[in-house]
């Protein structure tokens, strides 16, 4: 009899939990999440950041993003994944209704307000909070909403961005294919390297389905003299290709370390080293004194950027001192 009553318990019991759960999963569930339209078939033109007091607006103008007002070339590799975010944001689930937002890092001092246009129309506006403890979602708040959801994929850090670090840092962009002639001056207009590449006559020796075959069976190669462009240096002598390889390694797509924003490419003269490279097109590459002994890197300017900027040392030391 007893055994029977304590069975009867617990399945009171075990019934009184199962509603319990059923409950409390019918109470989590009992919201509707926000649908948000998806961008298609239009482009972006305009990204408005705004973090604090900090705003960094992108506009795009010929296929090419710049950053206002200053009209800086941004990086397109960092611009693109923004476009993604902003085109296919997606709600997961609602986080909380109860406003505390800086456990979210969605309070004014932490929040990123991200505004995004096509032409003059507003198509998205939403805050970027921090990642969610998963890393495969970001928190996020949606205009006249005062709830806090999970938005898919984590995102926070692809538009935690400052100008500087959204500009486009290529400064000097080059084909070796295109490039016939090197000089490398120092700040006396000496010579320091000097190459070119000039036409050589070259024997290649070949062999053709027309030639005669000798009685012992081996054919004969044929030569054929072919010009060729192969590089020397100012004496005539051929250049290693480990050199002009180490050369264009370090200058075809040099990116600089940052941008010198007080001063102008008038404002740096007598530079120690002078690079031109003349093909279709003459390049240059002008790099000047520390600033400061202890630096790491050097100004410089180029002709294919209108600001000047800080190249990395060991760039320097790869081209030159090598």
């Amino acid at each position: 009899m007893k055994s029977k009553k304590e069975y009867i318990i617990l399945g009171i019991v075990i019934a009184a939990l199962a509603a319990y759960l059923a409950f409390q999963k019918t109470d989590r569930t009992h919201y509707e999440l926000p649908v948000i339209p998806q961008i298609e078939n239009t482009e972006i033109s305009t990204i408005k950041i705004t973090k604090g007091l900090e705003i960094v607006e992108l506009k795009l103008k010929d296929d090419l993003w710049l950053i206002y007002p200053e009209k800086y070339p941004a990086d397109k590799s960092k611009i693109d994944p923004m476009v993604d975010v902003i085109k296919d944001l997606t709600v997961t689930a609602m986080v909380s209704e109860a406003e505390s937002y800086p456990r979210y890092e969605l309070d004014p001092e932490n929040k990123i307000s991200i505004q995004a246009k096509t032409d003059s129309n507003i198509v998205r506006t939403f805050d970027i909070g921090k990642s969610a403890p998963s890393n495969r979602h970001t928190f996020i708040k949606l205009p006249k909403d005062k709830r806090v959801y999970h938005a898919r994929n984590n995102f926070r850090n692809t538009f935690d961005q400052t100008k500087d670090s959204l500009r486009d840092k290529t400064v000097l962009k080059i084909e070796k294919s295109g490039i016939q002639q090197v000089e490398l001056k120092d700040k006396d207009g000496n010579l320091v390297l000097s190459m070119q590449q000039k036409p050589v006559e070259v024997a290649i020796k070949t062999k053709t389905d027309s030639e005669s075959e000798p009685a012992d069976g081996k054919k004969t190669p044929t030569e054929n003299i072919t010009p060729e462009l192969v590089w020397q240096d100012a004496d005539g002598n051929p250049v290693k290709e480990s050199d002009i390889n180490n050369l264009f390694n370090n200058v075809s797509d040099l990116k600089c370390e940052s941008f010198i924003t007080d001063k102008t490419k008038a404002d740096f003269t007598d530079p120690v080293y002078t690079l031109t490279l003349t093909g279709a097109k003459t390049y240059t590459l002008s790099i000047f004194e520390k600033i400061n002994e202890d630096d790491d890197a050097y100004p410089a300017v180029s002709s294919e950027n209108d600001y000047p900027f800080m190249m990395p040392a060991h760039k320097m030391d790869n081209m030159v001192k090598k």
